[in-house]
């Protein structure tokens, strides 16, 4: 016979556990289109049952994710109304491209011929949708990384072999070359089936994408990591991330847009990690790399840089790869706007974090404090130190 104890214990109700799947499909429906883009694609990923439910109302739901993933963004979402999966991954492209043709005002914020369009300007249709190409060319090239690494390579060669077994450290280095040898050959191959058009779009693209990466004069102090991946600690930086002169041009093919879609939208932006999250990510990832590998991948960088070059024509129809030239249209058409009494457009950007700051170079502070010292010299007074 159960004791009194027992017998209590044994009335007591169960409460059942309830997971996502157990409730109503019109709920499930509702959580989702509350969804921004990267949580509904995780969600899929829990279940066959919530896989199938958010593939048969997609069309319901994709448009409802879009607006919860760019709330303001009234101008793109006008132009798209994504009712299927590639519809609604389509927009990170596109909203990248926003990003990088608003915010290069930051970067150039002094040149007014290079002042950035907004991203609810119409005016900077035609650039955005170039951009928009460019962002996907760097997609590829970064995909076809990941796919080798799930891709068995043929036999290395004997010595190589033979290092395996009497040198191994230097074996582990010789085979992580010959893979991104493989890599740099299948990337090579998907270049020279380019349109130069689109070679031309990746250039006008990864042009603005440099102007993103910061060694200014204001990136002063103990905040502020210095740049580690090249002689001359970022000195004229930008010039070679656009050449491929930097292991830094190797680490973006190698992770695509996913990277800047992390620290420009995905990651809350008022968090401190956010700032520096492409910053901090290639510094980890560069310290873990050894010295004779991230010289071959530099090289291989500038090689892949050059072929694109190539592809775009970029010595005979320079013009073709500026993006200089739609600021300077935009300026006039701003000034034009202005005698009109025409109202500035929406700005729905300026929250990005936008810029990867690296230390200024010691050196650049000094030629400038050295610069400024000699014209002062006559006037009886001596500026502040920039450090």
């Amino acid at each position: 016979m159960l004791s009194l104890t027992r017998r209590k214990a044994s009335q007591q109700p169960t409460v059942a556990s309830t997971s996502l799947i157990d409730l109503p499909e019109d709920i499930l429906i509702l959580i989702c289109s509350q969804c921004r883009i990267d949580e509904i694609f995780t969600l899929r990923l829990t279940s066959s049952t919530t896989r199938n439910l958010i593939d048969e109302y997609i069309s319901t739901v994709g448009p409802c994710v879009a607006r919860s993933t760019f709330p303001l963004s009234d101008h793109m979402l006008s132009k798209h109304t994504p009712t299927s999966f590639r519809a609604l991954k389509a927009l990170i492209p596109e909203h990248l491209s926003a990003i990088l043709v608003d915010r290069h005002r930051i970067a150039d914020e002094w040149l007014q011929s290079r002042y950035g369009v907004p991203a609810e300007d119409p005016f900077g249709d035609e650039l955005r949708a170039r951009v928009t190409s460019g962002w996907r060319v760097l997609r590829d090239v970064s995909n076809i990384a990941r796919e080798e690494h799930f891709t068995n390579h043929a036999t290395m060669s004997a010595t190589h072999l033979t290092n395996k077994i009497f040198r191994p450290a230097l074996f582990k280095i010789e085979a992580l070359k010959y893979r991104e040898d493989i890599i740099l050959s299948k990337r090579l191959e998907y270049i020279s089936r380019l349109s130069e058009r689109d070679a031309q779009n990746y250039k006008i693209m990864f042009t603005l994408l440099s102007s993103a990466f910061s060694t200014s004069f204001s990136n002063m102090g103990a905040e502020f990591e210095p740049w580690p991946f090249d002689f001359g600690d970022g000195i004229d930086a930008q010039r070679a991330l656009r050449k491929g002169n930097t292991w830094l041009s190797w680490y973006i093919f190698a992770q695509g847009p996913d990277l800047f879609w992390q620290q420009w939208w995905a990651l809350p932006p008022s968090l401190p990690p956010t700032q520096n999250s492409i910053r901090d990510a290639a510094i980890l990832a560069f310290k873990h790399t050894p010295d004779k590998l991230a010289d071959h991948q530099r090289s291989l960088a500038h090689t892949l840089q050059e072929a694109i070059n190539e592809r775009a024509a970029f010595e005979s129809a320079f013009d073709q790869s500026n993006p200089v030239r739609y600021f300077a249209l935009y300026a006039k058409e701003r000034l034009l706007r202005r005698q009109k009494g025409v109202p500035l457009t929406r700005e729905i950007l300026g929250h990005v974090p936008f810029l990867v700051n690296f230390r200024c170079p010691e050196e650049i502070v000094k030629r400038h404090d050295k610069l400024f010292r000699e014209r002062n010299v006559g006037r009886g007074r001596t500026p502040p130190r920039l450090s």
